[in-house]
């Protein structure tokens, strides 16, 4: 028999909770914790951290590792994936036909797949453009006009 305890809401959990709402930057649990602070002064790193895992562990927001140790959470839990910066390390949600991805061969090798999710990486529209400025400032054969589009 397990035993399930009925966890209550706290205020901190709460602040953490808000502190994500509506926001598609992707924040880790530096920022996080510096946002919430503005609201409790007093709670700890290691609180907004048990925060995170249990509104992660509940289903009301997502946790993304960013390279091998690097978590930023999210707030959409639509299934969507990401564009992320190798400049200045932005992250953007992307919203792409799910239909096209073919996991069928990973299925006929015994694999179980329960989600999936697309990690697309290249500059950003800023720094994309940031690059762009640069190249047309010089002058001279070789340049590529650069088309931005927000996703």
């Amino acid at each position: 028999m397990v035993n399930e305890t009925r966890k209550r809401t706290t205020r901190q959990l709460a602040a953490v909770y808000a502190a994500l709402q509506g926001d598609h930057s992707h924040p880790g649990a530096d920022e996080i914790h510096r946002r919430v602070r503005k609201t409790l002064p007093h709670i700890s790193l290691g609180t907004v951290y048990c925060n995170l895992q249990r509104l992660v562990e509940e289903g009301k927001i997502r946790l993304f590792l960013l390279g091998e140790r690097v978590a930023r959470y999210d707030s959409m839990l639509e299934e969507h994936d990401h564009f992320i910066c190798f400049r200045c390390g932005r992250i953007e949600d992307v919203l792409l036909e799910r239909s096209r991805v073919n996991l069928a061969p990973l299925e006929d090798e015994g694999f179980t797949v329960t989600a999936h999710s697309l990690a697309i990486h290249g500059p950003c529209q800023r720094c994309g453009y940031k690059r762009q400025r640069r190249r047309s400032k010089g002058g001279g054969c070789g340049q590529v006009a650069l088309e931005l589009r927000r996703w």
